[in-house]
């Protein structure tokens, strides 16, 4: 198993009359290289679930599992995890600290004790991989640039250790739509390119579903559905009673089943739409 869980329960504040079961038993892999949606309502355990994958929360019973092996609670372990998978936060540019875009990058290798001039190398490329212009930008304070240059400067802090798992919580919050076509495109890009396993907890179903290989669905602490994200999107009344929503894509190919064409409605792209309703064109003009 590359990453995953099994019967992962956590809860908060165990013992008290606060106690919260945030998850209940759940269990998932993930292969390497896929990219994955993590879905559900408000509430659901989905930002419980992604700190779990990089040890920042430890399981109240259960396991969970990286590259074969348990994540231990050894504190030398867990950093040897969290350089090789990356979590970004929901908002992460309220927690800038530093002085400088540059500083802000270099915290995290100067952290690891890497000499000076690699971290130079890491913080150059790790800039360049976002797309953002180092000899523009690293001087530049990180409250004085946009909001979509924040957000890749937070992405460029986690890639600037090379890591091999990324984690994202909402990452296109606060975002316009061009700042989020821009950051899909380069997650996109990790992904497919690069090989990048890439996690994302969103709500923006039309601008990531395309880029899914499979789909895990969270209601009320528990593992609901999990598998390709075809299938998933596919089963619309048992997403809407959940309180979840489908891909656009999606939805107007159950429109156009409903009014008797006969399409497929576990299609989640456009490219595949445009494709699934030529094709019934073409059998309607024979």
């Amino acid at each position: 198993m590359f990453m995953g869980t099994e019967k992962l329960t956590h809860t908060y504040m165990p013992g008290t009359p606060f106690a919260n079961e945030a998850l209940k038993e759940v269990t998932f892999d993930v292969k390497q290289g896929e990219f994955v949606l993590v879905i559900g309502p408000s509430g659901s355990g989905k930002s419980t679930l992604i700190q779990h994958l990089n040890g920042l929360l430890s399981p109240s019973s259960g396991k969970v599992y990286f590259d074969g092996n348990a994540i231990s609670s050894d504190k030398r372990e867990l950093f040897k995890l969290r350089r090789r998978v990356g979590l970004v936060f929901q908002m992460p540019e309220e927690h800038f600290f530093s002085e400088t875009v540059y500083d802000e990058v270099a915290f995290a290798p100067r952290n690891l004790g890497f000499d000076e001039s690699e971290v130079q190398i890491r913080v150059s490329s790790a800039l360049e991989e976002v797309g953002l212009d180092a000899g523009t930008l690293a001087e530049r304070h990180p409250f004085q640039i946009s909001a979509g240059q924040k957000r890749l400067v937070a992405l460029a802090s986690v890639l600037s250790l090379n890591p091999e798992v990324l984690i994202l919580d909402e990452p296109t919050a606060g975002l316009d739509s061009s700042g989020r076509r821009n950051l899909f495109s380069l997650l996109t890009r990790l992904n497919r390119s690069k090989g990048l396993t890439v996690l994302i907890c969103t709500h923006h179903l039309d601008e990531v579903a395309a880029l899914a290989d499979s789909v895990l669905v969270l209601h009320h602490g528990r593992l609901i559905f999990n598998g390709p994200a075809g299938e998933i999107f596919s089963r619309r009344e048992q997403l809407y009673e959940l309180g979840l929503g489908l891909p656009a894509v999606t939805e107007i190919l159950f429109g156009l089943s409903e009014k008797g064409m006969k399409v497929r409605t576990d299609i989640y792209t456009l490219e595949g739409a445009r494709l699934e309703i030529n094709k019934v064109k073409r059998r309607h003009e024979k």
